[in-house]
């Protein structure tokens, strides 16, 4: 028990640790307008885009489909920069040094990206509400947030993955661009991924946010926990397993690193 209280103590420690290195040097005008800006854009991009392709009647699809990828933003690319940049800044050698639980120190790494992943979901779904008048009133609010919460803990568990190559990888960071531009073709946000060839499917359906967005359209309808509780559970089932493989790949690419001297060169 003791013990357990200690991984717990370094776990909380090191998620404030990372919310500082972080979120301490924006300012809160900065945060707030980064917060505006990105969903703004991304959202009227690809819902004029839609509109012009489909017809006004699927705007609304448009709209919560990228929404809800907004998570994506802090899963992948928060959680990649996270550990890409302990490297870039010199202090990857001590973290690899210290007697940490190295489980711990993973998974702390993602917690904050999480929290950020929801706000930045909850600031897209406001500006669909308010400039594309999407109707909640019949929603399943609760299951609704769920489904957001689920989604951002998924994706940041495909960052952890693609986040441990920054242990070798100097631009970390274009893997986070293309991961996230796969998401947002291959995961049902702007079309059904049955229109898709067999072979995406079968991508789309090994990566996390697809039956996470499709749960939270059908929380959007009205639909019941046990409508979706199948899609949640297999989202929840894929974001452990990224996650998982990122540890795994983290510790052989942390042994890497130390023989070849990688932790120190950027």
């Amino acid at each position: 028990m003791r013990r357990l209280a200690l991984e717990v103590a370094v776990f909380v420690r090191s998620i404030w640790l990372q919310y500082v290195a972080l979120f301490q040097w924006a300012t809160i005008n900065g945060y707030i307008a980064y917060k505006l800006l990105l969903p703004v854009t991304q959202i009227l991009f690809f819902v004029e885009l839609g509109v012009y392709a489909t017809g006004r009647q699927n705007a609304l699809y448009f709209a919560l489909g990228n929404a809800l990828q907004l998570t994506a933003n802090a899963g992948i690319f928060g959680v990649i920069a996270t550990v890409a940049n302990e490297r870039q800044y010199g202090t990857l050698p001590l973290l690899l040094a210290s007697p940490a639980n190295r489980l711990v120190t993973f998974l702390s790494r993602a917690i904050v990206n999480v929290i950020d992943g929801i706000a930045t979901v909850v600031v897209g779904l406001v500006i669909t509400v308010i400039l594309f008048g999407l109707d909640l009133h019949r929603a399943n609010l609760p299951l609704l947030g769920l489904c957001v919460v689920v989604i951002s803990l998924t994706t940041a568990g495909l960052g952890l993955m693609f986040g441990s190559i920054g242990l070798v990888m100097r631009d970390a960071i274009i893997l986070a661009n293309v991961v996230y531009y796969l998401l947002l073709i291959v995961c049902g946000i702007n079309f059904p991924v049955s229109r898709l060839p067999f072979v995406l499917q079968l991508v789309s359906y090994s990566l996390p946010l697809t039956r996470g967005v499709q749960a939270a359209r059908e929380a959007a309808a009205g639909a019941s926990i046990g409508q979706v509780s199948g899609l949640l559970a297999g989202e929840l089932m894929i974001g452990l397993l990224w996650a998982l493989g990122g540890y795994a790949l983290f510790r052989i690419l942390e042994s890497w690193a130390r023989r070849g001297g990688l932790q120190e060169a950027y």
